[in-house]
Formats: structure tokens, sequence, C-alpha cells
């Protein structure tokens, strides 16, 4: 089944990084541009909240002074007589009134560019300055700029309302042309009538613009505020570029947000190389599963990276030992347990003949009567036959079940006896079998005495097959406390690197003229008495084949 590729750990973890780390420090340092850009369009506002609430404190301060004035010469004798008569206002130099109004007038012609006086009836009763008097020049700054008012008069008294007072306020008076706005390069104040449509100072700004809170004007963005008075009727507005104020912010933030990028972009690079130095021994790992899985037991992962990878590395590099050992192990238990089986299949082959073969000769015995070398020779064929039956049964009982009925045993017997059995054959090929030398006490241990004779013949057997002529083999024999240790060795060719891990293998050889089951057959043997077989081996330098054995304590040795 086709299981789906997931992403690698390295992957996951750099999408970790990249959503719970660069990618919030991108939403913050976008935040943070924007807070810095809204505070910057806070403080413009708040500053021209507060220039705009000084100007109207100003033009408040001027408008009382102003309306004083006005009142003066609407409360003028001349002009009340005037209203009230419906007479013409005219010039007298002779009428004391006409002095007091050019009185009142003096102090308010500098902010006042004309005032009418009209009836109940709405007909014009005279101005100031009269029509034919010629004007001054006109003050600097404002002074074309003026503001229509109409004001009532009233008459002294309890006489009420008498007439309209028209009167074209000079917006300078109201305003200083000297008026600084600290702190607002660049800003612009706009005057308005009571309609808010008729500007009264000249302004390069589009009025209808002035009405929003916010909009775009010569490629920079501007912010405005406004305010309204009744006392006189006036709409103000006062606006502002953000680019002089909020540059330093805006420069601020797009420096912060700059440095929060290469800060995010570096972590994000070096996170990228820490995970790949971390996760390279796990891809090897990994690789090595692989290998495994497919059958190969031979592969070895590197041991490095991090102490907990490095742990896991050894841990499967242990597990893989262990598994190829296992099967190993498992393999030579089944092999041999198939020459166990052969082995079982050709002891019975053999031992039916033996047995006819032994009735025959005993049989020949009888009728042979006394003659001495023939009785001999036929005790000594008995003897062997009856030898190798006890073999070929001990070889069957330990083929058929695995395990042995051990008595205690002087090993130097199958050791003499596998001696001589062996030695016509190195002879034949020429080779020397060197001195058989043993201890003069009995070595003993448990055992069977066919079965170990059979180990050790099969043993210098493959030393024979080494061998070419001239060339030695032999036997040692070293005793401890507690164990016995055999080793039969020779001088031959050697056994090749590559089948050192075969050599146990059921009919496997190197030799042409082997059966590949002596070793094989020797290795069962040896385990069944508890002990072992190691072979060691180097090309062109000889091979000895190491047996060991449980040592016995001094108990009755078996006579057979």
């Amino acid at each position: 089944m086709h299981r789906p590729r997931l992403p690698s750990i390295r992957t996951s973890f750099l999408l970790i990084l990249l959503l719970g780390a660069v990618i919030p420090l991108g939403i913050v340092g976008w935040w943070l541009t924007l807070s810095t850009r809204v505070s910057g369009q806070e403080l413009l506002r708040s500053r021209l909240e507060q220039t705009l609430g000084e100007i109207v404190q100003t033009i408040g301060n001027n408008w009382v002074g102003q309306r004083s004035n006005l009142t003066l010469l609407a409360e003028s004798e001349v002009v009340q007589t005037a209203l009230a008569e419906g007479s013409a206002i005219s010039p007298s130099t002779e009428d004391a009134g006409w002095l007091e109004l050019e009185s009142a007038w003096a102090s308010t012609e500098q902010a006042v560019d004309r005032v009418t006086f009209y009836d109940l009836e709405g007909v014009s009763r005279g101005s100031l300055p009269p029509e034919d008097r010629t004007r001054g020049i006109a003050p600097t700054g404002y002074a074309l700029s003026v503001l229509p008012l109409r004001l009532a008069v009233y008459g002294r008294g309890a006489a009420g309302r008498i007439g309209t007072m028209e009167v074209r306020l000079r917006t300078s008076s109201l305003l200083p042309s000297d008026l600084v706005l600290p702190g607002l390069g660049g800003s612009v104040l706009a005057l308005f009538d009571a309609t808010g449509r008729a500007p009264l100072l000249p302004i390069t700004i589009e009025p209808s613009l002035l009405e929003r809170d916010h909009f775009s004007w010569a490629g920079d963005t501007w912010l405005a505020v406004r305010d309204t008075l009744y006392e006189p009727p006036l709409q103000l507005s006062l606006s502002a570029p953000l680019g002089a104020l909020g540059q330093p912010f805006e420069r601020a933030a797009q420096r912060g947000l700059v440095a929060l990028l290469l800060v995010a972009t570096a972590a994000f690079f070096l996170a990228t190389l820490a995970t790949r130095r971390v996760t390279m021994p796990l891809d090897h790992l990994a690789d090595g599963a692989d290998t495994v899985a497919q059958g190969n037991m031979e592969v070895v992962v590197a041991e490095a990276g991090p102490d907990e990878i490095r742990r896991v590395a050894s841990a499967f590099n242990t597990m893989t030992e262990n598994l190829r050992r296992t099967l190993l192990e498992l393999s030579q238990r089944e092999s041999l347990a198939a020459v166990g089986e052969f082995a079982a299949s050709l002891a019975h082959e053999v031992r039916n003949p033996l047995t006819a073969i032994r009735l025959d000769l005993e049989r020949a015995q009888k009728h042979i009567g006394k003659a001495e070398t023939a009785s001999q020779l036929l005790d000594q064929a008995l003897n062997e036959v009856r030898r190798l039956d006890a073999s070929v049964t001990d070889a069957l009982r330990l083929a058929r079940s695995g395990s042995l009925s051990p008595v205690t045993l002087d090993l130097r017997r199958p050791i003499r006896a596998a001696f001589r059995a062996a030695e016509p054959i190195l002879q034949s090929r020429g080779a020397e079998l060197q001195q058989l030398t043993l201890p003069g006490e009995p070595v003993l241990t448990k055992g069977e005495q066919g079965a170990l004779e059979q180990l050790f013949l099969n043993l210098l057997l493959n030393a024979a097959q080494a061998l070419d002529a001239g060339e030695r083999a032999g036997v040692d024999l070293r005793q401890d406390s507690k164990l016995i240790h055999i080793s039969i060795w020779d001088e031959g060719r050697g056994i090749p690197l590559e089948d050192m891990d075969r050599i146990f293998e059921p009919f496997y050889s190197t030799s042409s003229e082997g059966t590949g089951l002596g070793l094989p057959i020797a290795l069962r043997i040896a385990r069944a008495h508890g002990g072992a077989l190691e072979l060691e081996s180097a090309p062109g330098e000889g091979t000895a084949a190491r047996v060991t054995l449980r040592a016995a304590s001094s108990e009755p040795i078996d006579p057979a």
C-alpha cells in the first residue's frame, strides 16, 4: 500500500519556525509601522486642535473689543435719532452729536471697512465712512478680507429694536496678520462665513477638501480640524501636511521594520543551517533503516550530531549488530538441524551394514579356531567395528535429540583415536602430523567418547585437506581450573576472508575435496557438550580451530 509522503522533520521544524516566529514578527513589524504612522497622525491632529483652539480664543478676545466699539457707534446720538425718526445720517461739524459719532468711528475704523445703518423698514439711513470721504491706504495682511455682519440696533431705554447695523468687519481685526503657528510648518488656516462656503482668506487648497478629516494634496497627506463660532459667525479650518511631522515617525517605523525583517531573515537562515546540521544524522539514520528494511544487515550509520541522535545511532548500530548475529545464529541452527537430519539418515544407513559385518566376523571367529594371528586380526577388526558402531550410535542419538548422555571421560582418549585415524590420510598427502604430546595426567571432561572423537577427527581431516606436501599440522592441549582448550592447527593455505562468515554453513566448502559437513557437525558436537568452536585463519599462513570444553572434577572415569 502506497503511503503519502509526509514532510520531513527539517521541513516541519522550518514551518513551525516560519509560522510561529517569522510570520508573527512580520505582523508585529507591520503593526508597529501602522501604529507609528497613526501615532504621527494623532500627534499632528492634537497639535492642530490645540493651535486652532488658541486661534479661536484669540478671535474671541478680539471680537469682544470690536463688539464694544460697534456698540458705541450704534448708541451714538446721531445714529439713534436717525433710525428713530427715519432721517439721514449726514455730517455736520456744528452738531455736538456728530463729534461723538466721529470719536466712536475713530476707534472703530481700523477694524471695519464700512458700517451701514438701516431702519426697521430696511431703508438705508447712512454709512460710515461717508460716501464722499476718501479712504486711506488699507492695512496689509488680511485687510482685503472682510466678514459681513448684521447687528441689531436697540433704542435707549425701553424703545426696543429701532434698526439694523450692517458691518463689513476686516478679518485682520480678529486675526492679526503676524500670527505664528508654532510647530506646524506649511499649515493652512481658512476662515469661512456662516455658510461655510465663502472663504474669507486667500487659500491655495480646494475649499471642499477642508471639509474632510484627511485628504491628499500636492503629493502629501494632509490632516484638517474644524471649529465653528457663533459670535461672530465664523467657521475655521486648520490643516497641515503629515510629511513634516510624520516623516520622523515614518522613517523610524521603516528602519524598525527593515531591522525586524533582517533579524527574521537571519534567524530563518541560521535555523535552516542548524536544522540541516541536526537533521542530517537523522537522514542518514533513516537511510540506514531503509537499507536494513531491504535486507542489508551490514549497514553502519555514523554516530554524529547532538547527544540524543548519537545515542539513537549507537542503539541502531547495536540493534543491527544483534539482529545480524541473531539471524546468523538462526541460520546456523537451521543448517545444523539439516545436518542433524542428514547425519541421522547417514548413520542409519551405515549402522545396518556395520551390524551385518560384525555378525559375519563373529561367525568367522568361531570357525577359524585357534589360529593365533588370524584370531588377533579378527579381534582387532571386531574392536574397530564395535568402536565405529558406538560412534555411529552416538552420532545418531546426537542428531535425533541434540542431547548427550555424558559421562566423565579422559579427553586424551578421543584425541588419540582421532589422531590415529587421521594420521594415514595426512601421510598420504605428504604432510607431516606433529608428534602428539598430551599431559601425563588424565584430562577429565563430561561427554561422549564417540562424539568427541568425531569432533576432533573432522577438524584434523579439514587440516589435512588444506595441507600440501611438506606442510605440518598438530594438536595442542591446555587446561586451567574450569576449561580445557584444544587447538588443532595447520600451516596450510588458510581460509579467504570473504569465506570466514560462511565456513559453518552446511555443504559449503573451500576445498574441492570437502563435503561441507565437517565443520557444521563439529560445531554441533561442541555446542552439545556445552563448549564452543572458533576458527582463526590468515590466507597463506594457516588455520587454527580452537575447541573449548568444560573441565570435570575427579570422578570415576568411564572405562570404555
